[in-house]
């Protein structure tokens, strides 16, 4: 008996996270975390979208996708680091301790995955994502790059904390 309630609580939790999916009129929408700790290689002006299928958080598919959007401004166009990118499942973490990090209270969940850029010779970065306690998602963006101040764009350090919520429509980008 008492296995078989311990199964079960097993699957609840394991479904409980479902809740975070969003729907196909749906998504995760929100802005960078302005704080300069917060932020590096990213303007305060960059907005995420991410979708997300929270079933397949442990699986072998991507359970969602992330974009990105940065208005023009009088010295840069428009820029989208990420249209639509894959977050990529990393398999060998399925059987590493890491896969179970904790972040700290009110996040319900946390997940790693690596996701590519739009701009076909940028190098690639790791998201990580928390489910939060109060149905929200943080994305944190990391890439360690290149220390080298010539080195282009593509290729410089990143680190990008998003606060998401979720929201009808496509954030407006």
């Amino acid at each position: 008996m008492f296995a078989q309630l311990l199964v079960a609580g097993t699957a609840a939790g394991c479904n409980d996270v479902a809740r975070f999916s969003t729907k196909p009129h749906e998504a995760y929408c929100g802005a960078i975390t302005l704080g300069s700790p917060f932020r590096e290689g990213l303007s305060p002006r960059v907005q995420m979208r991410l979708t997300l299928d929270a079933t397949r958080l442990d699986g072998d598919e991507s359970p969602g996708r992330l974009w990105t959007f940065e208005a023009a401004t009088q010295t840069r166009p428009e820029r989208r680091l990420f249209d639509g990118a894959e977050l990529r499942p990393i398999p060998p973490l399925a059987h590493d301790p890491l896969s179970q990090f904790e972040m700290g209270d009110g996040r319900e969940r946390n997940t790693l995955f690596a996701v590519s850029p739009s701009e076909t010779m940028a190098e690639g970065m790791l998201a990580f994502l928390s489910l939060r306690s109060d149905g929200g998602v943080e994305v944190r963006l990391v890439r360690a790059g290149s220390e080298d101040p010539d080195a282009d764009e593509g290729r410089r350090p990143i680190f990008g904390m998003f606060s998401l919520v979720r929201r009808e429509g496509q954030c407006g980008f």
